[in-house]
């Protein structure tokens, strides 16, 4: 035995380390995804109950106040299931190091529930407004948002990648409509719509479809035929009618209250839509999860099988050739092939080794070139909300009033707005301004 037995050695053993590394990702993926299911549920219910609190709010607490409370029970039993996947996740030196940021958001948004009894308290004793009500709770589901974002962002494996991606941008989206329930739920109540208001609505309306273009774009099959035949994709007759008469007239003044409930029970059913399709996310999303896994260990057992079966076998000795391109210790006379002598397993094992080594970094390369789609979705959304931040910044704006002058340069210019957002970045680090409002809403 030579010093030729200890690199092939060593060779055979990073290759299944390789594979074991792999295997390590995806654990943390499966609890990682396990949470982001958590999450789906809570921010469910507590888009609900900030809608509850708008109508309770709005109507100067004569209204609601059963369904607060059954709202924000629900609430704090989803919370208890989330905490507890919390303590599921593997925080210690095993942990990957791009858990940074997503531990960063988890902690960002605990710090939004633990606030959150002080708010209820608050909205009891009707000393909130319901814009107050709306930015809080919306500010809480963000943070919440911001570690599905970080799941999508970090994921490893890109099928598990794209369902992520739509899970967030579902969500997202679903977002922006319990944002448009929680202020036509107020507005009605309250008989009127400000132009702040609409505005408002307006631009969560566009919001909205933004969001879900991208989920259409990245959604299993079965998702996508719930989106379609459940009717979560589009607005009802009667939704379309009050959207109207808020948008529009600004006022409210007959039959106040039958308009608010018509207008939360219509918006309700439209999320509700919305949630059967992230259940169907989320069941495609463990499945996927659980089958991806499997294969990556039946895959590192077949190849530790092969190795020992290869090194077991008689060594006749004999030559084994790698093949190094370009590489500058070739000459023209070798036509850039080095031959190796092999003192352990002989050519057959040489070539194989090399096959196995090959045939795992084509595949890890296709995986890093399919990842980048799903990935430059996220970036794309990362620009947009910096940019959004820094045209509010500089020009003292409201947030819809930058989205709004990014659609209209990018609309102006024939060009995609995500292409604007990108450039106005660059016009800013040009100029020296790091962007204080560089991070996104979700």
């Amino acid at each position: 035995m030579g010093k030729q037995q200890s690199v092939a050695g060593t060779a055979a053993d990073y290759l299944i380390a390789s594979r074991r590394c792999e295997i390590l990702g995806l654990e943390h993926l499966l609890g990682t995804s396990r949470l982001v299911v958590s999450i789906s549920n809570l921010v469910h219910v507590l888009q609900r109950e900030r809608g509850t609190a708008n109508l309770f709010t709005g109507s100067a607490g004569s209204r609601c106040g059963g369904a607060l409370d059954e709202a924000m029970a629900r609430s704090r039993e989803r919370e208890q299931r989330f905490r507890s996947r919390l303590r599921e996740l593997d925080t210690g030196a095993s942990s990957p190091a791009s858990n940074s940021r997503l531990f960063n958001r988890i902690a960002h948004a605990l710090r939004g529930l633990d606030a959150l009894e002080a708010v209820r308290d608050a909205i009891r004793q009707q000393s909130l407004s319901p814009e107050t009500i709306i930015e809080g709770y919306s500010a809480l589901i963000q943070a919440l948002l911001g570690v599905v974002f970080e799941a999508a962002d970090s994921a490893a494996d890109h099928a598990i990648s794209a369902i992520l991606v739509a899970m967030f941008h579902l969500m997202q989206g679903k977002e922006f409509a319990g944002q448009e329930r929680g202020i036509g739920a107020a507005g009605f109540a309250q008989g009127e719509f400000g132009q702040r208001s609409r505005r408002r609505l307006q631009h969560l309306i566009d919001s909205q479809e933004r969001c879900f273009e991208v989920f259409v774009g990245f959604a299993d099959a079965e998702s996508l035929r719930l989106w379609n035949d459940g009717g979560a994709h589009r607005a009802s007759a009667e939704l379309e009618r009050l959207r109207r008469i808020a948008l529009t007239s600004g006022t409210a003044t007959a039959n106040v209250d039958d308009l608010s409930e018509a207008w939360f029970d219509e918006a309700s059913r439209r999320i509700d839509a919305m949630k059967l399709v992230e259940d169907q996310l989320e069941r495609s999303l463990e499945t996927l999860c659980s089958a991806t896994l499997e294969q990556a260990r039946d895959a590192l057992s077949r190849q530790r099988t092969a190795i020992e079966a290869l090194a077991a076998e008689p060594a006749p000795g004999g030559t084994f050739a790698v093949f190094l391109g370009s590489d500058e210790r070739s000459t023209p006379d070798d036509g850039g092939t080095q031959r190796y002598t092999m003192e352990w397993g002989g050519e057959q094992l040489g070539r194989s080794l090399l096959e196995l080594l090959q045939s795992q970094s084509r595949r890890l390369q296709a995986m890093g070139e399919e990842l980048n789609g799903a990935r430059a979705a996220l970036a794309e959304r990362k620009n947009i909300e910096r940019a959004k931040g820094l045209i509010m910044r500089h020009r003292r704006l409201t947030e819809e009033e930058a989205y709004r002058f990014l659609r209209e340069v990018a609309m102006s210019q024939s060009r995609r707005l995500a292409d604007v957002a990108a450039d106005t970045i660059a016009m800013a680090d040009l100029l020296g301004d790091s962007g204080e409002a560089s991070g996104h809403r979700g």
